[in-house]
């Protein structure tokens, strides 16, 4: 009767174990069988790839079956490979129209302009993430998404005061918006700064925030004193107003300060950027090139960053997290990270008198810049996530689950 007894219990610890494998393979099929796709239509890697390629990642490890297309020249070789080694990964190579495209597409409705995206359709994607630049364009990839019945979503890093849409062009991306699942951006300003443009609210919208590379909880020494030191971390690219800052400090004032301005980074305009040193005789900023965030903020004392227009830089949030403050223009959603004066200092516009203006707030108070840079720190915290890949992953994955 035991020996009866014992042979039940078995075959039940067996049924049960077949029973939990096969929904555990199931659960897992049924995952693996989700398609996501994230296509990027920015023309240059920075805080806007960094997401996509982040939360990309991600899902992979969760076992979801992730397509990528973006331009063939926007990932690094390191990038490609990092993402290449998940089997569960597919490639889709975006490349620019043909001429023949061109001339065809001009004489085409939006909805049946030609795109190199056929490939993403014939996938039968569950949803597509458009990683874009800017709140304008690529309109037409959402209409041909939604003439295939496609479910997409954007992903808007930035809006530019100075490109304003014509009448037919803010319905073209008012319907865009309209027919996406949701639409994401980084900072409330641009999203009001996109409602303007089109004349309409934008609808199923929410803020989202970038990943950043430095812990969430950072402690560093602060940098000796004997020297001031301001970094400028960002792209060699005059839209982020290097002529700005090298004019005020061309000034004789700031010359004989003793105040050093450190560049780090890359970009195509760094010849300019040189030639500009040069002009206005600038013995006190230096070209650095590439360093680590963590080591930029063991060495600088605040950030600096003129830019003409900006989503929400990521720069700005690493500076605050390493107990750095920052001296920025009000520009995109900068003053959503910065009050004036207590936390940072913020130049009204990227014009040479408004920046001066605002150097010399927070030059009059160098004695207290650990302090404010603490405050800054704190505040920063209290205002990003820190994880916001698996935020935005999760909440991806909300819009096909």
């Amino acid at each position: 009767m035991q020996k009866y007894s014992f042979f039940l219990k078995q075959v039940k610890v067996v049924k049960k174990t077949y029973l939990c494998t096969f929904i555990f393979q199931k659960e897992t099929l049924s995952m693996q069988m989700r398609k996501l796709v994230f296509l990027s239509v920015t023309g240059e890697w920075g805080g806007s790839e960094e997401l996509w390629f982040r939360c990309a990642k991600a899902a992979l490890e969760r076992g979801y079956l992730i397509g990528i297309m973006t331009y063939n020249y926007q990932l690094s070789d390191n990038q490609i490979a990092e993402l290449r080694k998940y089997p569960n990964a597919k490639f889709f190579v975006k490349k620019k129209n043909s001429i023949f495209h061109r001339i065809i597409n001009k004489f085409l409705p939006e909805k049946y302009k030609l795109h190199d995206t056929g490939n993403i359709v014939k996938w039968k994607p569950e949803l597509v993430v458009i990683t874009r630049g800017c709140s304008q364009g690529n309109e037409g990839i959402m209409s041909f998404l939604e003439k295939h019945n496609i479910k997409y979503c954007t992903v808007n890093h930035s809006a530019l005061e100075h490109m304003w849409p014509s009448t037919k062009g803010a319905l073209i991306i008012k319907h865009g918006f309209d027919h996406a699942v949701a639409n994401y951006f980084v900072s409330n300003a641009n999203l009001k700064l996109t409602q303007s443009q089109i004349g309409s609210p934008v609808e199923k919208s929410k803020i989202i925030r970038n990943p950043f590379n430095v812990p969430f909880n950072t402690n560093l020494d602060y940098p000796d004193e004997s020297t001031i030191k301001l970094a400028f971390v960002s792209r060699y690219d005059f839209n982020k107003g290097y002529d700005v800052l090298f004019e005020v400090l061309s000034q004789q004032k700031w010359k004989e300060r003793n105040i050093e301005v450190n560049l780090y980074g890359s970009g195509e305009h760094e010849t300019g950027i040189k030639s500009l040193i040069h002009l206005f005789d600038l013995k006190n900023v230096f070209i650095r090139g590439y360093y680590s965030t963590i080591d930029i903020w063991k060495e600088n004392h605040a950030l600096i960053l003129p830019s003409r227009f900006e989503g929400f830089p990521i720069v700005i949030v690493e500076a605050m997290l390493c107990a750095r403050f920052a001296i920025a223009t009000n520009v995109g959603g900068i003053k959503e990270a910065i009050v004036d004066n207590e936390n940072g200092f913020i130049a009204e516009s990227p014009r040479t008198e408004y920046l001066d203006a605002a150097m010399e707030r927070a030059w009059a108070r160098r004695s207290e810049w650990k302090a404010i840079g603490q405050q800054a720190q704190k505040y920063i915290k209290s205002l990003i996530p820190e994880f916001p890949v698996t935020i935005f992953l999760d909440e991806l994955l909300s819009k096909i689950n």
